[in-house]
């Protein structure tokens, strides 16, 4: 895979970002049909939370990665940016572990004292895995920026927004239809950000399989 020129790579990452924000729209409207009023309070609440805590997890770090990455690869240092990367990937698996297991055990204490809402402990928890995976894919995201390849970066938030859509629809559906109910629908909403971010790791996991076998 050649590497992406800057205008290339632009026009990527903006029409990625585009396509996120519209299937991110989209999504709301038959959640908001099937789960309602209610509902969409704890499933905003587990997405706050989530929204919240992925920013303290992942801020600057790629940014900060992809520019060291930058400057060994452009001195021919590959070693050097292979290191400088794994030692990224384990800070991002561990600050990810911490996270997920904070969020999942405080779900409950934070649904009822906090946010006034026990029923949204549930979805706080179905959403918890996503904050495992999401620092991994930013370090990878921040790696691929480096290298100069943004390709993957785009496609992964493209395949990311979609199987989250359709995850989340699906989930909320079938559960309400075989009766569960609606808190666990608001999990099954919850859960298809987790979705996504599987899709997204698969993506960026492929790109990297690809990358290594180039180098």
């Amino acid at each position: 895979m050649s590497k992406d020129s800057l205008v290339k790579g632009t026009i990527i990452l903006a029409l990625a970002a585009l396509i996120a924000r519209v299937l991110g729209a989209v999504q709301r409207i038959p959640l908001v049909h099937l789960l309602d009023d209610s509902g969409m309070a704890s499933y905003s609440i587990a997405y706050n939370i989530y929204m919240m805590l992925l920013v303290v997890a992942t801020a600057g770090i790629p940014s900060a990665l992809s520019k060291l990455v930058s400057e060994r690869t452009a001195l021919g240092q590959y070693g050097e940016a292979d290191r400088i990367y794994r030692a990224a990937v384990l800070f991002a698996l561990a600050t990810g572990t911490v996270m997920t297991a904070l969020v999942y055990a405080a779900a409950p204490f934070y649904a009822e004292r906090m946010a006034n809402d026990p029923d949204a402990a549930l979805s706080i928890r179905a959403l918890a895995p996503a904050l495992l995976m999401f620092p991994l894919i930013a370090v990878m995201r921040g790696y691929f920026q480096g290298r100069q390849r943004m390709t993957p970066n785009g496609l992964s938030q493209i395949v990311e927004q979609v199987i989250r859509l359709l995850a989340a629809i699906g989930l909320a559906y079938l559960l309400i239809e075989i009766g569960w109910g609606h808190t666990w629908a608001v999990a099954g909403a919850s859960f298809g950000g987790v979705a996504g971010g599987v899709g997204a790791f698969l993506v960026m996991a492929y790109f990297s399989l690809r990358l290594r076998r180039e180098d």
